[in-house]
């Protein structure tokens, strides 16, 4: 642009990349100039209609966080994603040593495609969660499919992003920094985070895992289908046995050493004491004991569970129940969609696992009925992390069951969560809120939402009772 102040594909590329950093007020005029110039490349004119949307959402300030969400969600989501990103944030100072200058700003799309367009200005990416400096963009829940998206791993995994970017002032290998990424969901809670997946064991089966010193590679120039997944899994367990061998410290150290412009090699040599081809060979023994009976019945697994499937059609559940079991057994790290553990579920509810919110209820239920609800309650609440969308009935439950136990503040949260669900029955929703409140000792709040609720309905007779006995 000092060359040629008039270049508009200049300009309409500063003002996409101002609006990734969360400079909107500078990146909106620039476009629009750009766009009145004449210049509507599909970047330039995708951009400028998302920003336009951003009168639909609703900014949040508190702290040291900004949280862009949704308003037809935001009520309901703002206490899950203000609570985890108010956590990462306090973890992360601490586990890096680092304050940051500014605040970080987490947007929420509900719609896939917009976050797309606030990526990469064009339809089409298969991101969950993308970080610009201090700035978050990711997927809302409910812009997935129900069981395939955990929001508050990927939440974890991007604030990590900023965390090494401002560490290293962006000057940090993409498998390093991708490795801490995925390193960090698991280290948050064991459940999160991504488990071995059938691509990762094909490639280990294949000899097709990367040298440290070329592992960038496997995610700027992939050779085979799915290596950019592959490379994604390989750095994290590197980053999981560095710290399991040399300790937190020495991950740190790496990383500030990559923001001197150290490469690879150097840096392994000097903070690990060991060339990178010894490396491999000790990371690849330790990964190849950690994961060799899945990865050696890998094959078997796979002919039994299709083979399996005709009982599982027929409900022939005497055959499919110990079948499910020892494929289980022999590949217990898969959770996802027609695991054996759903198949189990299924044919006796006595066995749960994965992120399928069906199954949750399940379990939580069966764990209800067996007298243990704070058990039940935390089944549900990890749908909370999944799905916490369009299911007032789980919301209203969870809550019921947090309040049977004596957790108030989880009881409010959920009937609160239940109430902005929009329910068809507000009138209980409110009543329930009350009944939390009351529970709380809040009683003016409590008094507030038996208001509503008689609002909603003015012939309710147990919020008419309730509000008697708060009046006394």
């Amino acid at each position: 642009m000092e060359l040629n102040p008039d270049y508009l594909p200049a300009r309409s590329e500063l003002g996409v990349n101002l609006m990734r950093l969360g400079e909107e007020d500078e990146a909106k005029p620039m476009l629009e100039a750009v766009y009145e110039a004449g210049f509507r490349d599909a970047a330039t004119v995708n951009t400028l209609k998302l920003m336009d949307s951003y009168k639909n959402f609703v900014t949040l300030k508190k702290g040291k966080i900004i949280l862009r969400l949704d308003k037809k969600e935001a009520d309901l989501l703002r206490p899950y994603f203000e609570r985890e990103l108010e956590r990462a944030v306090n973890v992360f100072e601490k586990k890096y040593e680092l304050v940051l200058d500014r605040p970080v700003q987490l947007e929420v799309y509900p719609n896939h495609e917009d976050f797309a367009v606030r990526t990469m200005g064009l339809p089409g990416l298969g991101a969950l969660g993308v970080t610009f400096g201090n700035v978050v963009a990711m997927d809302s829940p409910s812009g997935r499919k129900p069981g395939t998206f955990h929001w508050a791993s990927t939440l974890w995994h991007e604030l990590s992003h900023v965390y090494a970017l401002a560490a290293t002032k962006h000057r940090v290998p993409r498998w390093f920094t991708e490795g801490l990424a995925v390193h960090e969901e698991t280290a948050v809670d064991p459940e999160w985070g991504d488990r071995l997946d059938p691509g990762a064991i094909r490639a280990m089966k294949d000899k097709k895992l990367l040298p440290i010193a070329t592992l960038d590679k496997g995610f700027t120039r992939p050779s085979y289908p799915n290596q950019v997944i592959v490379s994604y899994f390989q750095a994290g367990k590197i980053c999981d046995y560095i710290e399991g061998k040399w300790g937190w410290q020495t991950l740190l150290a790496m990383l500030r050493d990559f923001g001197t412009g150290a490469g690879t090699p150097a840096v392994v040599e000097k903070h690990l004491k060991i060339k990178p081809e010894e490396f491999d060979k000790e990371f690849l023994a330790w990964l190849e004991k950690s994961t060799e009976s899945q990865v050696k019945g890998f094959e078997e697994w796979t002919k039994r569970l299709r083979a399996m499937s005709a009982d599982v059609k027929a409900k022939n559940w005497d055959k499919v129940i110990p079948e499910a079991e020892a494929l289980g057994k022999i590949y217990p790290d898969y959770v996802e969609a027609g695991s054996p553990y759903e198949i189990l579920a299924d044919a006796h509810l006595d066995k749960a696992g994965g992120r399928y919110p069906a199954t949750l209820k399940k379990l939580a239920k069966l764990l209800d009925e067996a007298g243990q609800p704070e058990q039940a309650a935390r089944a549900l609440e990890r749908i909370n992390f999944i799905y916490p969308v369009q299911d007032e009935e789980m919301h209203r439950l969870q809550g019921e069951l947090w309040l049977k136990v004596g957790n108030t503040d989880k009881a409010i949260r959920e009937f609160q969560a239940s109430v902005f669900s929009k329910p068809i029955d507000a009138a209980t929703s409110y009543y329930n809120l009350a009944r939390a409140y009351r529970a709380a000792g809040q009683l003016d709040n409590a008094r507030d939402n038996l208001v509503s609720a008689l609002e909603a309905a003015p012939s309710f007779r147990p919020a008419q009772k309730l509000l008697l006995e708060l009046s006394k």
